[in-house]
């Protein structure tokens, strides 16, 4: 058996946990500049508001309700994840971070106990323990409890548990075949045109007609709503094959010197997620945007990859070549809207390959980031950084609803008085 784990609207969830006054309240989380809702409360839900929706489109909803707004606070909420996971950790010998707010645990080894009080307890002590309201799925499939998961949401419960085929034929029944974990809209579209409406629909189809119309990964699913496992949880995180840090401007960029503090900012960020995961860097590339939906200006996007002598991590060698690569590819009398940089070629930190012709020694740089980690963790993310990434950062992006990094910072800790 297995079993899907996460938080109940997530960043609102966060959010009110310091705030509890807001609870009964209409909440929204908004994306980066303030541009669009990504989270909302149930609150949020009734009256509308939609995911995606623009906030210059439910602005006048929003304040005639007297909705509480936030700009996404990801310090918050990444630390409150990591909060939810050790405590998933205590109820499993393996736990698969799915993403911030969701994981999955095996259950095998648990034998002789009821898995619906089971799933009381991890959702009840998880909310003793952490403050977040979660909701647990179990199933004898990833998919399953995905659905599980779902349906207990739909049904305003805390868990669910398909632990008989009575039951997951009962719920498969009438669950609609769009809210089936790994059916996109493509295959949704597909779907629809053989009227397929119900995950019980979608688990009549034969398997080989699945497998030829929707490959592996459509067989793979309908497997799964059968009850046979065909996907497995993995207790070790797979190495990315890319890591990647952008940022689009507050407002329009025309000066190469503001650019250039965005993409050493970059560099620094992509070169902390390297370390971060032991690896190293082969290749990076920078890019550059304008705002392809004004029509009004000249469109510019370029980019340039760059392959590095010797796979690196370090913020000065990355910082370097990033800024390097962002002069060659800069051109004057354009509005910059957005920047970025990706590493890819990425490889575990004890496979660098040297050569017989060069000499090569990266220890004292590697000290020197490993004392940057060190003193940023203790005193705050940027207490040191690279000159190259200026102080004011006027450019950064709008977050004009900001809460307090509660649990992150010192400055914002909660003082009872």
């Amino acid at each position: 058996m297995f079993a899907h784990v996460d938080i109940n609207n997530c960043y609102v969830s966060c959010e009110r946990l310091f705030r509890p006054e807001l609870e009964r309240r209409v909440v929204v989380v908004l994306s980066n500049n303030d541009g669009c809702v990504i989270a909302r409360s149930n609150e949020a839900k009734a009256i509308g508001i939609k995911m995606a929706d623009a906030e210059f489109i439910v602005r006048e909803r929003l304040k005639e309700s007297n909705a509480v707004i936030f700009s996404s606070n990801y310090a918050l909420y990444a630390d409150m994840s990591a909060r939810l996971m050790n405590n998933l950790a205590r109820y499993t010998y393996t736990l698969m971070v799915y993403s911030i707010d969701e994981a999955f645990m095996a259950l095998g080894n648990i034998k002789g106990i009821d898995l619906s009080q089971h799933a009381a307890t991890i959702s009840n002590n998880v909310f003793r323990d952490t403050g977040l309201p979660i909701t647990v799925g179990v199933g004898p499939t990833l998919s399953l409890a995905k659905l599980a998961n779902k349906a207990a949401k739909k049904q305003g419960r805390n868990f669910m548990v398909l632990d008989t085929e009575e039951k997951i034929n009962a719920m498969v029944q009438t669950f609609p075949i769009e809210d089936v974990w790994g059916i996109g809209m493509a295959y949704y579209n597909k779907l629809r045109e053989i009227n397929i409406q119900t995950a019980h629909d979608f688990r009549s189809l034969k398997a080989d007609f699945v497998r030829k119309q929707m490959t592996v990964q459509g067989w793979r699913l309908h497997q799964e709503l059968w009850g046979i496992p065909c996907n497995v949880i993995k207790d070790v995180a797979e190495r990315s094959k890319g890591i990647e840090s952008s940022q689009s401007f507050n407002t329009y960029q025309t000066t190469l010197e503001k650019v250039e503090e965005a993409v050493a900012m970059h560099a620094g960020t992509v070169a902390l997620k390297l370390r971060q995961q032991k690896s190293m860097a082969l290749n990076l590339t920078v890019y550059l945007r304008t705002n392809k939906h004004n029509v009004k200006h000249d469109q510019y996007y370029p980019s340039l990859t760059v392959k590095i002598p010797f796979a690196a991590n370090s913020v000065h060698e990355l910082t370097q070549v990033c800024v390097q690569a962002l002069r060659a590819i800069w051109q004057p009398g354009y509005n910059y809207l957005k920047t970025g940089v990706r590493a890819t070629g990425i490889i575990p930190e004890g496979e660098v390959q040297n050569n017989l012709f060069n000499e090569y020694d990266n220890s004292r740089k590697q000290e020197i980031s490993k004392l940057l980690d060190q003193i940023n963790d203790r005193y705050g993310r940027g207490t040191l950084r690279l000159g190259v990434e200026g102080f004011d950062k006027t450019w950064k992006m709008k977050q004009d609803y900001l809460s307090r990094q509660y649990t992150t910072n010192w400055a914002e800790i909660i003082v009872t008085r």
